[in-house]
């Protein structure tokens, strides 16, 4: 009987370590507001990807430039620490049949956003609203 009560304390112990499966890295949960030289910037990817590597997180701004960071399917946030954030609008689209480029949506936001970000964030655990007023200049 000791060896079955001992057997069901060290079960519930290494349920309670490992969080019931749950497993991965720690994350915080993010969202907030892109805009552009004031004005809500629609459609804009951001991207939030760890100084110390690991995975990135993505969202996309919706009509009034809100995002909320996805890390994984249906798991949102982004994984505690210090981040490189990119913010592009640029859209590559694809060649029709006669070869011309369809669907190209060209970069509104400058480099200093994307391809030669400067903008850095730390994320914490918990809940955090972090904006982004970007100028075009």
């Amino acid at each position: 009987m000791k060896q079955v009560a001992l057997i069901l304390v060290v079960i519930v112990g290494l349920f309670s370590l490992t969080g019931c499966g749950t497993g991965g890295p720690a994350l915080g949960q993010v969202e907030g507001t892109v805009t552009l030289d004031g004005v809500p910037l629609p459609g804009a990817r951001v991207i939030f990807t760890p100084v110390d590597g690991g995975r990135s997180s993505m969202a996309v701004t919706d009509g009034s430039g809100h995002y909320e960071l996805e890390f994984a399917a249906g798991k949102k946030g982004a994984v505690v620490g210090k981040h490189k954030v990119t913010i592009s609008t640029f859209e590559e689209g694809e060649k029709d049949d006669s070869g011309k480029l369809v669907g190209f949506v060209p970069e509104r936001v400058p480099a200093k956003y994307n391809t030669n970000s400067t903008l850095e964030v730390e994320v914490k655990r918990g809940h955090q609203v972090i904006d982004f007023p970007l100028d075009s200049r």
